[in-house]
C-alpha cells in the first residue's frame, strides 16, 4: 500500500450513465438543502482530467460530496467526477454496484491511474478516517495525514490538483475522542485500514463508541460552505513533497477564511 492507495489490480472503470447521476443528484438535493449548502468557485474546476483534493469530514455523513449536486446541476453530466472511497464500503456486492454506478470506486492506486488515463476527474480525501474522525475541537484543521498519493498522481499524469475545502461539515456530529492509540494497539490499520476508534455524540443515539459509531445517525443541521480553489498545475511544483506541502497549506488558508466568516457552530 502506498500513500493510502492499495497497490492492487485496477477495477474496470465504467462511465456513469447521465440518468443514474441525475437520479443520485435528485436524491441528495434534500440533504444539500438541509445543510443550506453554499458552493463557491465551481468555475475553477478545469476541463479534462484533474485530481480534486478535499478535506474529509462528518464521519458516515456523505456531506463532503454534496458540492457535486451543484457541480452536475450547473455543468451537466458529461464530465463525471470519480471518487475514491474506503474498501469497506464495497464488501457487499449490491452496495458496491450502486457505488460504482455513480463513479465511487475503491481507493486503489491502479484504479486512480485508470481514471486519469481515461481523461476523467478524480476526487480524493487523503486524510481518510484520520481526518474525518478528528476531534470536534479540530474541525477547523486540514489533516492530510502525510499521504502524498495525490501529488504523485498529479506529477505522473501531468494533471492539475484542485484544492477544495468545506466548513461546517464537521459540525454535523461531535467527536469527543478519536481513539487513535486504542486503534493502533488493536492493529486496526493492518486488518481494516482504520486508524481511529472514536467516542462521539450523534443523534438519536447519544454517545457512540468504537464499532457502534458505524450506526447510521441523523446529522446535525449545520450550514455547509464549500470553497473550490484555483488549480495548481503539476509543472508549477514538480516535486512530490513540495506539491503536497503547497496543497495542504493552500487548503488550510482556504478553510481559515471560511471559518472566519462563521458566527456560531452549526448555525454558520
Amino acid at each position: 500500500m502506498v500513500d493510502g492507495l492499495r497497490a492492487e489490480p485496477a477495477l474496470d472503470i465504467d462511465r456513469p450513465e447521465p440518468a443514474t447521476l441525475e437520479s443520485a443528484v435528485r436524491g441528495f438535493e434534500m440533504l444539500a438543502r438541509y445543510h443550506r449548502l453554499d458552493v463557491r468557485g465551481l468555475d475553477r474546476i478545469p476541463e479534462g482530467p484533474a485530481v480534486l483534493v478535499g478535506n474529509h469530514n462528518g464521519g458516515l455523513n456523505p456531506v463532503d460530496g454534496l458540492f457535486l449536486v451543484h457541480y452536475y446541476r450547473q455543468l451537466g453530466y458529461d464530465q463525471p467526477i470519480y471518487i475514491l472511497a474506503h474498501d469497506i464500503l464495497f464488501k457487499h456486492p449490491r452496495m458496491a454496484a450502486v457505488l460504482r454506478s455513480v463513479g465511487i470506486v475503491p481507493a486503489r492506486r491502479q484504479t486512480a491511474r485508470a481514471v486519469l488515463d481515461a481523461g476523467h476527474k478524480l476526487l480524493v480525501f487523503p486524510g481518510g478516517d484520520i481526518e474525518t474522525l478528528r476531534p470536534y475541537r479540530d474541525r477547523g484543521k486540514v489533516v492530510l495525514a502525510g499521504r502524498r498519493g495525490f501529488a504523485r498522481l498529479s506529477l505522473e499524469h501531468d494533471v492539475p490538483v484542485v484544492p477544495l475545502v468545506s466548513a461546517g461539515s464537521h459540525e454535523t456530529f461531535i467527536v469527543l475522542s478519536q481513539g487513535r492509540r486504542i486503534a493502533k494497539a488493536l492493529r486496526l490499520h493492518r486488518w481494516a485500514r482504520l486508524h481511529s476508534l472514536p467516542i462521539m455524540l450523534a443523534a438519536p443515539w447519544g454517545v457512540l463508541a468504537g464499532p457502534t459509531c458505524a450506526l447510521p445517525y441523523l446529522p446535525l443541521p449545520a450550514k455547509v460552505t464549500v470553497q473550490i480553489g484555483h488549480a495548481i498545475e503539476a509543472e508549477e511544483t514538480p516535486c512530490i513533497d513540495r506539491l503536497y506541502t503547497r496543497v495542504e497549506a493552500t487548503m488550510q488558508d482556504m478553510l481559515d477564511e471560511l471559518y472566519a466568516e462563521r458566527m456560531l457552530p452549526i448555525v454558520g
